[in-house]
């Protein structure tokens, strides 16, 4: 019996200071300190990113395929995800300042979903911003002056408080996706 405790014992401090290690080498909050507008007018900083669970997603609204894919399918996933969807706030982050102002972004984000919230600003700060998530975002000159973005297609999933907690991949599965989504709203 002694042994017994005693293995419990070492098991138990064993579990406390695996947790002490993962808290204390975790990286922390995502992104940094930022100030900018989002597609309903209003002032955003990182606090509002961070003040419950979230969803953010960097694209901008001239893109070909991947960012309007990517925001019809997490209207589809909130949606099938029923009232849960309410515990997580969506962010649409443009990589495109410069074209993308928060009324462009309201325009554009009204056609897919109600839920999902741009942020724009001067190009500088988003910039900033982004490089902030270590996002990768990079123009690509096209004709006539036009251009692209390449840029990272991933879903972040930030716990409350900022903490990279997952991803969604481009054209995950909706059951995966939706099941990660789950998760995130119940933390």
């Amino acid at each position: 019996m002694a042994a017994a405790a005693r293995i419990a014992g070492i098991i138990a401090l064993f579990a406390v200071l695996l947790s002490f290690y993962v808290w204390f080498t975790m990286p922390g909050a995502l992104g940094g300190n930022f100030n900018l507008t989002d597609s309903n007018g209003r002032q955003v900083t990182q606090a509002d990113l961070r003040a419950k669970p979230a969803a953010v997603f960097f694209g901008y609204t001239h893109c070909p395929d991947i960012c309007p894919t990517t925001l019809f399918d997490l209207q589809n996933w909130l949606q099938k995800l029923g009232k849960s969807a309410d515990n997580i706030n969506v962010w649409f982050v443009t990589v495109d300042p410069e074209r993308d102002t928060p009324q462009i972004l309201h325009d554009y984000l009204a056609n897919v979903s109600g839920r999902i919230i741009g942020i724009s600003g001067p190009p500088q700060a988003v910039h900033k911003m982004v490089e902030s998530f270590n996002i990768a975002a990079r123009k690509v000159a096209g004709e006539d002056g036009d251009y692209t973005y390449d840029h990272t297609a991933a879903v972040l999933l930030l716990n409350k408080g900022g903490r990279l907690r997952g991803m969604i991949p481009y054209q995950e599965k909706d059951s995966i996706a939706i099941e990660q989504l789950k998760a995130l709203a119940d933390s």
